[in-house]
């Protein structure tokens, strides 16, 4: 996903009168941007076709854009505890989704939207995987990692659940060894904002003690001018 980014910035816009969402997609090749913009668009097309509910509707697509049905409610975040009848609402749209010959390949919380009726939505279909291309398989992998990571996190605080009731064994096993990985990835990610944070607060003591002794220069200099070429006043 971070090399992705690195080629393709994407810019959304929202249009309330008409609840609609545009999002445009940016590269540096005009070929490669019709591609990329062509392939969400065609995701969500398809899914609709199908009778998918669980992703915005696709209203219109151009070359570099594509306008879709604006979702009401908000994202998973931080902030946002659910309860396990959530949590298997969302397993539910995902099983769906794969049940359509589909993965999403990045269901990241904040990709996943509760609707203002409790309802589970999908959104931000860009590494979406139809089956039968080579990276299915692992996109759909990365869906059951991802919904694991989720029902370990504090979003969704009923882990005495036992896991063999919502992910397959296989997917279980891989845990093992991928949540020790995580951890220590999220921990690595700790200390380098730390350690940003540090050089920062380091430069900011650093740039104003400059000023201190740049001012303190100053103050003296002009004393010190003051001693040698003292302003004088003719009295008439």
């Amino acid at each position: 996903m971070q090399f992705k980014n690195l080629i393709i910035r994407n810019s959304v816009s929202l249009v309330h009168e008409t609840k609609e969402v545009i999002k445009v997609v940016e590269t540096p090749f005009a070929p490669f941007t019709r591609i990329w913009c062509g392939h969400e668009a065609k995701c969500l097309a398809k899914l609709a076709e199908l009778g998918f509910v669980g992703a915005p509707r696709l209203i219109a697509a151009s070359s570099d854009r594509f306008t879709m049905q604006m979702l009401d409610g908000r994202s998973l975040n931080r902030h946002f505890v659910i309860d396990e009848e959530t949590f298997r609402r969302v397993l539910g749209v995902v099983h769906r989704l794969h049940d359509l010959g589909f993965a999403h390949g990045n269901l990241r919380p904040a990709n996943i939207r509760i609707t203002d009726g409790g309802e589970v939505a999908l959104i931000d279909f860009e590494t979406c995987c139809q089956k039968g291309n080579p990276l299915f398989l692992l996109a759909r992998f990365n869906d059951w990692v991802r919904l694991h990571l989720l029902w370990k996190s504090t979003l969704a605080p009923f882990v005495q659940t036992p896991a063999a009731m919502f992910f397959p064994k296989h997917v279980i096993l891989a845990m093992y060894v991928i949540t020790p990985m995580n951890r220590c990835t999220r921990s690595l990610q700790a200390i380098k904002k730390r350690a940003r944070r540090s050089l920062k607060i380091r430069a900011e003591r650093r740039a104003s003690a400059f000023y201190r002794v740049a001012r303190g220069l100053r103050t003296s200099i002009r004393k010190r001018a003051l001693r040698e070429c003292p302003i004088t006043v003719d009295k008439e």
